[in-house]
């Protein structure tokens, strides 16, 4: 992961997590100030905006990090610190966009209802998960004699090499720093057209 994908990552999860606990606060665990009001907290609608605003970017990091973080890995077959967690948080993430979504969309009150709870639920579940993720996935201290490193360097113990199993693009030019073959390439000592 770039350190760019990781920030994004990182703090739109905060702010995401944060806003939503926030107003599952406000709105379930406050007391009724007034009792002909349905907000129980001045900041209430505008804690529920900035959450709006923020899931979008959490949505866009985990999308970002998809191909090679989260397919690439889990295809790649070798074990690895926070392999568990991490294919356990796909889930939770999964539905909490699902109902996330559906949470705005829907008009039936028991059904909006429902899908709130879920995504509260589900986005609960997948905070906890994900900072389980980032505790197990904590770079440890190598092996004295560099036999793990030197496997991990190897393309891991399944035989297959790690470049078989990347998704990502060929270089950083894309497709141009692709390799071409020697029959391709113009012979040596001569001119190019």
């Amino acid at each position: 992961m770039s350190p760019f994908e990781r920030v994004l990552l990182y703090a739109s999860a905060v702010a995401a997590a944060g806003t939503g606990g926030v107003y599952i606060w406000m709105k379930w665990l406050l007391p009724a100030t007034d009792p002909f009001s349905i907000v129980h907290h001045p900041w209430q609608p505008s804690v529920l905006s900035w959450h709006v605003l923020v899931a979008p970017f959490l949505v866009f990091a985990l999308g970002l990090i998809t191909r090679e973080h989260i397919i690439g890995r889990f295809l790649e077959g070798r074990p690895r610190r926070g392999r568990a967690t991490g294919v356990l948080a796909v889930v939770p993430a999964a539905a909490m966009i699902v109902t996330g979504y559906l949470t705005q969309v829907l008009t039936d009150a028991a059904a909006r209802k429902a899908m709130g709870i879920a995504h509260a639920a589900s986005g609960a579940l997948f905070t906890l998960l994900f900072l389980a993720h980032l505790v197990a996935a904590r770079p440890g201290r190598r092996a004295a004699n560099g036999a793990a490193s030197a496997r991990g360097a190897a393309g891991g113990t399944a035989g297959i090499g790690l470049a078989l199993l990347r998704l990502d693009r060929l270089g950083r030019r894309g497709i141009e720093s692709f390799p071409r073959s020697r029959t391709a390439q113009a012979p040596t000592g001569g001119r190019r057209p």
